[in-house]
Formats: structure tokens, sequence, C-alpha cells
């Protein structure tokens, strides 16, 4: 369902695929997801272990360390059925509630920018959806009713509602375990390979 490597708007050079899971709801899959990360890296173990700070594994540290780190990443979103807009949008906002319990100023205009880039929005089965972290502080969305995004539909600038958004899938209480247990099973062979 999704290729090795991507290239993704707002970004030049291609990403590769380090995990891939799927979303359920009540037995119902709800959307697959892959989980990218720049491929000039070319998941070579030293590069890694330089560019996050890593020495060891532990999974809880290591998607921390990777989300600061000077590396781009890219979740990418299939949906398995259909699904309105504001259904969507909604549920990325209980990602981030999670972790944002009284937004400031900044968050909050995160925040519309996410609401308005899907509310209206019929989401098809098959559309696919990027959030791409070009740093903390910058996250690109793409939506394609392909699996080719073309342009980038937004920019969320707030540090806290990106990590999030980003820890809702990839911290310890995960709304897709599965995708986060794939990528941290290759990271751990990455980072224990000698």
């Amino acid at each position: 369902m999704f290729p090795r490597e991507v290239t993704v708007p707002g970004y030049t050079h291609p990403l590769v695929a380090v995990g891939t899971g799927y979303r359920e709801k009540f037995f119902v899959k709800v959307y697959a997801a892959a989980f990218y990360v720049d491929y000039s890296l070319r998941l070579d173990t030293e590069q890694w272990k330089a560019k996050t700070g890593i020495e060891s594994f532990d999974s809880s540290s290591v998607f921390d360390s990777i989300f600061k780190a000077p590396v781009v990443k890219s979740l990418s979103i299939i949906l398995v059925r259909a699904v309105d807009g504001k259904t969507f949008v909604n549920a990325l906002n209980d990602v981030i509630a999670r972790q944002i319990k009284n937004p400031n100023a900044e968050e909050e205009s995160s925040l519309s920018t996410l609401q308005n880039t899907f509310l209206g929005r019929n989401l098809k089965q098959g559309t696919s959806i990027y959030l791409t972290w070009l740093e903390p502080k910058r996250m690109l969305i793409s939506i394609s009713e392909d699996e080719d995004p073309r342009q980038v539909d937004a920019e969320i600038k707030s540090a806290t509602v990106n990590y999030a958004l980003y820890d809702g899938f990839f911290g310890k209480s995960t709304v897709c375990p599965s995708l986060r247990s794939s990528t941290a099973q290759l990271l751990d062979a990455l980072l224990l390979a000698k």
C-alpha cells in the first residue's frame, strides 16, 4: 500500500519508510499509516545516532529525540473508508487535547489553521494526508485524493501543537499502536547494529 520512498510537497529530498500500521476504532480499520524520514540518512546507524543523539534504544526517548532532531519526517495516512473532514479533524483535535488543555494564542491560531484545513472536505476512501515535520515548529499538511500529494494545503507553526500530534502517534498512548510498534522495531534494529 505504501511506497518505500516518497517526495512530499515542501521538501525536495526523498523520504524513506521506517514503519507502517493502521488505526482501528471499534474493530473497524479507519486508516493505514506509514512513517517516513529523510532518505539522506540512508538508514545508516552512525548517521542516525549522530543526527538524533541516540545511543541506546528506549522507544519513548527515541521518538522524542527524532521529533527534536534536524531530520525531516512525515506521517502518511491513507483513509481506508470515506469520512468527512470535520470527523477527521475532530479526531486529531482529541489527540492534541490530551497535551494542550488551555491553548495560548499561538496554539489557538495553529488549531484554527488545522481545523480550517479539513472542514468542508469530503475525504474519500483512498485519500492521502501527509503531516510533514520540517522542524519542531513547522509542520506541513498535504491532502490528496490519491497517493500522490501535489501541494502544501497548510502549515502549522506551533511546536507544542506539532509535538502533540506527533506524540499522539508515537507517544506511550498512541492512537496507532501497530505503526509505533513497527517503527520501533526497525529503529531498534538500526540502533543496535554494530
